[in-house]
């Protein structure tokens, strides 16, 4: 059986993104022909790329997933870099407007900088270049998969001209104008569009190129439509503003104060900018597939306010479902999805939105039609056959692998070389000297907005609670001021709705957290401690001495290890666990199955705990130093019990039921280990573990309606000698 080889960014069963679904669905569509490799990385997080799986191969459904550790992830650096592309797009007239040879105009930059703001962007992985230098022949085929990452663009480099396909997924957006990605493009043997939408725009950016429309399958069976007490419009996906998402919040918002009604706004997904408050927008966080199915079948009319798609699988699950499709003019793909089904409407502004919404809302005739035209495009054009017999055209046409072929880099003629690992935040070479900063990469602090990091450090080094160690306070704040701040960012923000959030935070004393939660976020706060005392209930008075007031904190005390926690299942929308699994002595599943049993589906859990493989640690093992707490006392759980890597939480998090949608490291406070082994030692041996050597880990997971029925899962890497009866 021949091999095919799938190159994507990441990839995982609990990662949501359309070219992540697409690379896995080829590879389950080629499977039964062909011997499938998905070609990864060990990262999960787009935003930090931080390495979170184990390098090496894994096998799911029967597809070998190799995954390749990340060498540059998350840098303030990136940020730098992107805002001068975005700055420059606009400086020099770039995007489709002609230049005086008739050419699309591309960003004026030279290649070396086009090629670092690629590496920037991330994850991008030297072991995996080096793998498909030397192993490409290996396959029959190489599908390399979305454009704009480093996986794609230095893979099309390292792989032989006119050897590998490429599934660009591309948007009409600044990236774009790089002229490398039309090099990059022109090096594959075909190009794989998912529309005809797609490849206009792809041969504007990249001229006449090779390629078949293969597009991707949907599924298409139909559901038991949601009974919701109102009728609704439904959205799903990122809320975020390059997803049209602010113009859809404003366009309804001004809608129902023009037309009164009981119709409702539901979304579902990634709040990446908060919804509004608004007491017809609700907003339910991530759901399962099978509920995201049912919203469909049940609303009214499905929106896509997005300008950028290069396919829209949601708008075509709904058409699917035989929901009309409500879409935003903007997108040339989606405007060829609606002209060609008939299964919905588009829209150029308010006036327009507002009457196209209108008119479907009013005739149920109406919308029966188009739900029933685009039900049967769906069907007629992406049912899972067709496209797999695209894919194997496709992959057939490629020239048969020959090892004579050598891989030549297409601008050097040499190996690309990863950006040397002693470079600061402003990228210039500091070999010379390396520094904590430039071994350990930590995410710009969320400070909430109006606040400087001055003003809201005296706000919580204010915070005094009763009885409490002055201090011993005062010390614990000046430490770990940061990571209360990097913990407020992982909880969400209000969903929308006028209710307030319910939250839980385990472990709440000395209220440091409390006190950011009870100030930025619209919340109904329960409280719980833990100090080993007969009492189930407590109170204690907290002052915030720099606003002169006083609080007192209600609490309930139990053993989150070790007894069920005294609240009814699904009760909240966020759970904070934050510094506690580390001290627990024998069962943290316990305290996660409890967790994961009181959370709304589609809550949230924000998790954080000290990072074992944190740089201090680095240096203590190669001194020949203990890296263990030592006893403490306050007892065995004033200590450090276990401490836990990104890829312990990550798979512990997910083996229980839990989704992880954020997971980073970040340092918080000076380091203090005083090693012997000096930063500039350690630099080689560190070489691109910048994002994984924080002292702390950050995590944000949520739970879905089918997990919670999950049994307890005690891994053998983290529980000895416990038996099935025990509920491993």
């Amino acid at each position: 059986m021949s091999k095919v080889a799938i190159v994507v960014q990441r990839c995982h069963e609990s990662i949501v993104g359309g070219s992540e679904s697409l690379a896995w669905q080829y590879a389950t569509l080629l499977k039964d022909e062909y011997e499938v490799e998905v070609l990864s990385t060990t990262a999960i997080d787009a935003a930090y790329w931080s390495n979170v799986l184990p390098a090496g191969t894994d096998v799911r459904e029967g597809i070998n997933v190799r995954r390749f550790h990340v060498d540059i992830g998350y840098s303030p650096y990136r940020t730098e870099i992107f805002t001068r592309m975005l700055r420059d797009f606009e400086r020099f007239d770039v995007g489709r407007r002609r230049g005086a040879d008739g050419e699309t105009k591309h960003f004026p930059w030279s290649i070396a900088l086009q090629e670092e703001l690629v590496r920037r962007i991330g994850p991008y992985s030297e072991s995996l270049v080096q793998y498909l230098r030397h192993n490409w022949q290996s396959y029959r085929a190489i599908i390399v998969v979305t454009y704009l990452y480093p996986t794609a663009y230095f893979s099309l480099l390292e792989i032989p001209k006119g050897r590998a396909m490429f599934a660009p997924t591309l948007h009409d957006e600044p990236p774009a104008y790089l002229s490398i990605f039309q090099h990059a493009a022109r090096r594959a043997h075909s190009l794989i569009w998912l529309t005809d939408a797609e490849r206009r725009l792809g041969t504007d950016l990249w001229g006449e190129l090779p390629g078949r429309i293969v597009a991707m399958a949907i599924d298409a069976d139909p559901r038991e439509p949601a009974q919701l007490k109102d009728p609704y419009l439904l959205y799903c996906g990122r809320i975020d503003p390059n997803k049209g998402c602010a113009t859809l919040f404003d366009y309804f918002t001004r809608f129902k104060a023009e037309h009164p009604s009981a119709l409702r706004l539901v979304l579902t997904g990634k709040d990446d900018i908060p919804v509004p408050d608004h007491p017809d927008i609700e907003f339910r966080g991530f759901v399962s597939a099978e509920e995201k199915f049912s919203l469909m079948a049940g609303a009214q009319v499905y929106m896509t306010p997005s300008a950028r798609e290069s396919f829209s699988i949601v708008a075509m699950e709904a058409m699917a479902q035989r929901t009309p499709v409500l879409a935003s003019a903007g997108s040339a793909v989606l405007a060829d999805h609606i002209a060609e089904s008939e299964g919905g409407s588009i829209y150029h502004d308010y006036e327009s939105f507002a009457a196209r919404l209108n008119e479907m809302l009013a005739s149920q005739s109406v919308r029966y039609q188009m739900s029933e035209r685009g039900r049967n495009y769906v069907i007629s054009k992406y049912v899972p056959e067709r496209v797999r017999q695209s894919l194997r055209e496709a992959i057939e046409s490629c020239p048969q692998p020959d090892a004579r072929v050598a891989p030549v880099s297409y601008f050097i003629g040499a190996p690309i070389e990863i950006a040397p690992i002693a470079y600061s935040t402003n990228g210039k070479n500091i070999s010379a000297e390396v520094t904590l900063e430039d071994l350990s990469k930590s995410p710009p602090l969320p400070l909430p907005p109006g606040w400087s990091e001055e003003n809201l450090r005296r706000m919580v080094s204010s915070v005094q609670v009763e009885d409490g160690p002055i201090e011993e306070l005062k010390t614990y704040v000046k430490a770990d001021f940061k990571r209360f701040v990097y913990t407020l960012g992982l909880v969400p923000e209000q969903s929308g709705q006028r209710i307030l959030q319910r939250i839980l935070e385990l472990g709440a004393n000395p209220y440091f957290t409390t006190t950011l939660l009870r100030k930025f976020r619209s919340a109904d706060l329960h409280l719980a401690n833990f100090f080993d005392k007969p009492e189930r209930e407590g109170k204690q008075r907290v002052t915030i001495h720099s606003t002169g007031e006083v609080i007192e904190y209600a609490f309930k005390q139990f053993n989150i290890e070790r007894e069920k926690f005294p609240y009814d299942d699904s009760s909240f929308d966020v759970v904070l666990f934050c510094e506690i699994i580390e001290h627990l002595l024998t069962d943290p599943v316990h305290a996660l199955t409890e967790i994961r049993r009181v959370l709304k589906p589609g809550g949230d859990l924000v998790l954080t705990t000290p990072n074992v493989a944190r740089l201090e640690n680095a240096r203590k093992i190669i001194a020949g130093e203990n890296v263990y707490d030592p006893y403490s006392g306050h007892g065995p759980y004033g200590r450090h019990n276990r401490e836990y890597t990104q890829e312990d939480l990550f798979s512990l998090l997910t083996g229980n039921g839990f989704t992880v949608r954020t997971i980073f490291t970040a340092d918080v406070h000076p380091e203090t280990s005083g090693s012997s082994v000096s930063l500039r030692a350690l630099a080689p041996l560190l070489k691109g573990r910048q994002t994984d050597l924080g002292q702390y880990i950050f995590c944000r997971c949520s739970v879905s309606r089918e997990s919670k029925t999950l049994a307890p899962n005690r891994p053998d890497w983290l529980y000895r000698n416990v038996t099935k009866s025990e509920g491993r």
